[in-house]
């Protein structure tokens, strides 16, 4: 493996949570060249967040650091064999990356690391939209609040995760090896799909709908539910699960490309997802529950324009103090 042929551009993007979907492009098809690509992005990744925390004039101990990867990797008996051509270039992608991601952490992103379990944790902060690779190039996008939990490596028959809050997924087609998905209620069986998972608390809430592909739905005993088709999603409330058509597909998932559609949508709806994706609490004078439907678009307006645009369709008026936000009738 030779350093110039990882692609170091796209991945610092990735990294500082500022990549475009030609960047990710140019990670995945890289992923796909190598069964070690996923393994080398992992330890580059793990390195990432080992020395996010330090300021931009860290100088790296390269002996100590060189002693600290080789230990990770003779934890991989199935890659010890190629330990002396990873670490020549192991050692320089890590002091290539102690010197660039130590000043490009946003804070857009959390993640925790669980090295016991191999198990890294991705959660999206209230008001935040978080896209990330998996290790087998499959895409997630975390909406406000949102987490996902995913092995550093996959299995060789199954590639599971594990969610909350609402997740985008596109996954990367693989006849060996199974995707699932565990949610809070069910479990969703993947087939190389396009599909949105939506989970809430409040309400007791968890909805699948399918954009591409074809999804099995399956309870927590691995019992199988229904499957989904194209257009079509899968609502479970308290104990009980419908299916049903999708009325617009593209209003639904419309949030990844951070842009949110309501289309005829009763207030109740407006404001839990309002309160989501700006990270903040309504409180709203009980006259106005269920006396409203609203059809709009929210692209990159603020919450104040938002609520300027409603209070021109509904007469209300509104106060903003910190992340409470009242709202009553003139």
């Amino acid at each position: 493996m030779e350093q110039k042929n990882i692609p170091w551009n796209a991945i610092s993007s990735y990294l500082s949570n500022n990549n475009d979907e030609e960047q990710l492009e140019v990670i995945r098809r890289w992923l796909t060249e190598s069964e070690d690509h996923p393994f080398i992005l992992r330890e580059i990744i793990n390195t990432w967040q080992l020395t996010r925390k330090k300021t931009t004039f860290y100088e790296p101990d390269k002996d100590i650091l060189w002693k600290k990867l080789m230990f990770r990797i003779g934890h991989h008996p199935e890659k010890k064999k190629q330990i002396a051509t990873y670490l020549k270039w192991i050692a320089a992608a890590a002091v290539v990356l102690l010197i660039f991601v130590t000043g490009v952490w946003t804070g857009n992103n959390s993640f925790r690391h669980t090295s016991a379990l191999a198990y890294t944790t991705v959660m999206s902060p209230a008001g935040s939209r978080t896209r990330i690779i998996l290790p087998d190039s499959s895409v997630v996008w975390l909406n406000s609040e949102a987490e996902i939990r995913y092995p550093a490596a996959f299995e060789k028959r199954s590639r599971e995760v594990f969610v909350s809050g609402e997740c985008f997924f596109d996954v990367t087609k693989d006849a060996k090896r199974q995707f699932t998905v565990h949610c809070t209620d069910f479990n969703v069986k993947v087939f190389g799909t396009s599909f949105n998972i939506r989970q809430s608390k409040k309400n007791n809430h968890t909805e699948v709908s399918l954009v591409e592909g074809k999804v099995q739905i399956l309870n927590k005993a691995d019992q199988p539910l229904t499957l989904l088709d194209p257009g079509e999603q899968f609502v479970f409330k308290g104990e009980k699960g419908i299916k049903k058509k999708i009325d617009n597909v593209e209003a639904l998932t419309a949030w990844r490309n951070n842009m949110l559609i309501f289309e005829n949508e009763p207030v109740e709806t407006v404001i839990q997802t309002l309160e989501s994706w700006y990270g903040v609490e309504f409180r709203v004078d009980t006259a106005i529950l269920n006396n409203h439907r609203y059809t709009f678009k929210v692209k990159t307006e603020s919450l104040r324009e938002v609520l300027e645009m409603i209070s021109v369709i509904t007469p209300i008026e509104y106060t903003i103090e910190g992340e409470i936000v009242t709202m009553r009738y003139k």
